[in-house]
């Protein structure tokens, strides 16, 4: 056994290595932090892109499978079937890597390095095998493989966590003086061409009314993947302070106050609670509001005791009780359903965000680092 072969027979395992722990941190939480990696935007941002699958399929996982094909054929002496597995592997590297520079503009140390040993193993391979005609077919139909992917990847299924529309046509279209969303005597905002328009300093909030950018979040406070979003939402108001402001509309997912509820759906007993306690916050004392809406968005969910005595820390029992009274609240409860029926569509789903002017966000990206990409490209920061 020569030396080459040896260092080719390495260079492999290490390889398959490299993608069994991409593989692994697919599958697990990116967004934890992955050793090695810059941040957020770095590796977490990729894993959790749609470039890191391939008609759902983690791209790792398929990098797992092509090392142990091609260690097995080395192992066999079976070159041709090896020359596929250079090709899939060259061409992967050079689209993967025209993908991190291109397309999403950043870089993840431990991609980079797979591609590097990849294609350190493809330069010992070929120098390591007698190239004849049996050899080129077979690194021409790994390279053509590759284009597969890549073709896959373009026009293949998007990852099924998020999708971006168009604003559908409100319940009611109405006028100004209408929507209780735009009632007030604060900065407005509208979408869909002004057939919803809000009013920021009335609706509660995180960020400042000021902000450049203002979103519209329909959400329940005891949704899981709402619970996601609120995460996802701050490190955006974090990062972007001055541009960007989150306009925090309750959709309760409760029979008590959500008549549009399917009968078939258990919903979350409680969130008429949860939902009536923080406005009556908001509609004394806004700036609580946001610790409010991060503690009521607790996992698992409080009970209405629990969260009135957390309320009564921040403002005067006596002056909440009134508050949660306020005909004000049932009226922007049943606006915000009315609304939810129309964006939801069939699937009445949460959390649902309103972009820009005709742009909605149903569900949530796989990820904290792509969601920030998404809308961050969305609303061009």
């Amino acid at each position: 056994m020569n030396f080459r072969y040896r260092l080719l027979i390495l260079f492999c395992l290490v390889g398959l290595l490299i993608n069994v722990v991409l593989a692994w941190w697919k599958f697990a939480d990116p967004g934890a932090g992955i050793a090695g990696c810059g941040g957020a935007d770095d590796c977490a941002g990729i894993f959790s892109s749609r470039w890191s699958q391939v008609f759902r399929i983690p791209v790792a996982a398929l990098g797992v499978l092509l090392y142990i094909a091609l260690y097995a054929s080395l192992l066999w002496e079976r070159p041709r079937f090896a020359a596929i597995c250079y090709g899939c592997i060259v061409g992967a590297a050079v689209w993967l890597f025209f993908v991190q520079v291109v397309i999403l503009g950043h870089f993840c140390p431990w991609c980079m390095a797979a591609h590097g040993v990849g294609l350190v193993v493809v330069v010992l391979g070929l120098s390591f095998h007698r190239w004849d005609e049996s050899f080129m077919v077979g690194l021409l139909t790994g390279i053509f493989t590759s284009f597969g992917l890549a073709l896959g990847q373009l026009y293949g299924p998007a990852p099924a966590t998020h999708r971006v529309d168009g604003i559908p046509e409100p319940v009611n279209s109405v006028s100004l003086p209408e929507d209780i969303h735009a009632f007030g005597t604060g900065r407005k905002v509208s979408f869909n061409d002004g057939k919803k328009i809000y009013d920021c300093d009335s609706m509660p909030r995180i960020g400042s009314a000021d902000a450049e950018h203002v979103l519209v979040e329909y959400f329940d406070f005891q949704c899981p993947a709402c619970h996601k979003m609120r995460l996802y939402l701050s490190a955006l108001v974090d990062k972007h302070p001055k541009d960007v402001c989150v306009l925090m509309l309750p959709v309760p997912l409760d029979h008590g106050c959500n008549p549009a509820l399917p009968e078939s759906e258990p919903g979350h007993p409680g969130s008429c609670d949860l939902t009536r306690i923080a406005l009556g916050v908001w509609r004394i004392r806004p700036d609580a509001y946001p610790l409010i809406h991060q503690q009521f968005m607790s996992d698992p969910p409080m009970d209405r005791a629990t969260a009135l005595a957390f309320a009564h820390v921040q403002v005067d029992r006596f002056k909440l009780a009134a508050a949660m009274g306020d005909p004000w609240i049932d009226r922007l409860v049943k606006a915000n359903i009315d609304d939810w029926v129309t964006f939801a569509g069939d699937s009445k789903t949460l959390p649902q965000l309103l972009i820009t002017g005709k742009r909605i966000l149903h569900g949530i990206p796989s990820g904290q680092a792509e969601f920030i990409r998404v809308m961050e490209q969305e609303l061009g920061l």
